[in-house]
């Protein structure tokens, strides 16, 4: 979530009419988290992608998540170390992305838990019990009911990034 030293804010023209360049690993997290939203939503429509498709994104969906939190850790630290401060706007984005983690992972895992096609075609054989389906139906449905409020809090940082990703201006090189 890191600018070039002379960005201004979120979408807003320096001096000069020239908008700041997106720091490379500002452009990783807005794409990451625009993949990670695209494979959880295909994820969620299991009707559309069916038993083995879902469970294979579902993985890719807990490594994408881990690498995420990873990604995201020094923020995570911070954020957390100003829980004492009186700002309520960070802890409300802290308490939504705690029970979106933990969320998302206790869907992961009770997915894994519940393989049907993913695991056992990798000769691991699962549990199949009713808990571990209902945790996963439970969860994944928390998630969907997040996802939304997470977007919603970090929505100027993500229309200030993308609207300087996106936006196409006459004689500019895309980058390599």
């Amino acid at each position: 979530m890191s600018v070039s030293p002379t960005a201004s804010p979120a979408g807003a023209a320096p001096p000069g009419g020239r908008r700041a360049r997106v720091a490379a690993r500002t452009r990783l997290d807005f794409w990451f988290d625009a993949v990670i939203l695209a494979g959880y939503t295909v994820a969620y429509s299991y009707g559309w992608t069916g038993v083995v498709i879902h469970e294979w994104l579902g993985i890719g969906l807990g490594i994408a998540l881990l690498l995420h939190l990873t990604l995201h850790w020094d923020w995570v630290v911070r954020t957390t170390r100003r829980l004492f401060s009186p700002r309520g706007h960070d802890k409300l984005i802290w308490m939504v992305n705690i029970l979106l983690l933990a969320a998302m992972t206790l869907c992961v895992a009770s997915g894994i838990a519940i393989s049907r096609v993913a695991l056992p075609e990798l000769g691991i054989y699962t549990l199949q019990s009713p808990f571990w389906f209902r945790l996963h139906v439970l969860t994944a449905e928390v998630t969907v009911g997040l996802v939304p409020v997470h977007v919603a809090l970090r929505w100027r940082w993500i229309a200030g990034v993308g609207r300087r990703l996106l936006t196409w201006r006459p004689g500019k090189q895309w980058p390599r």
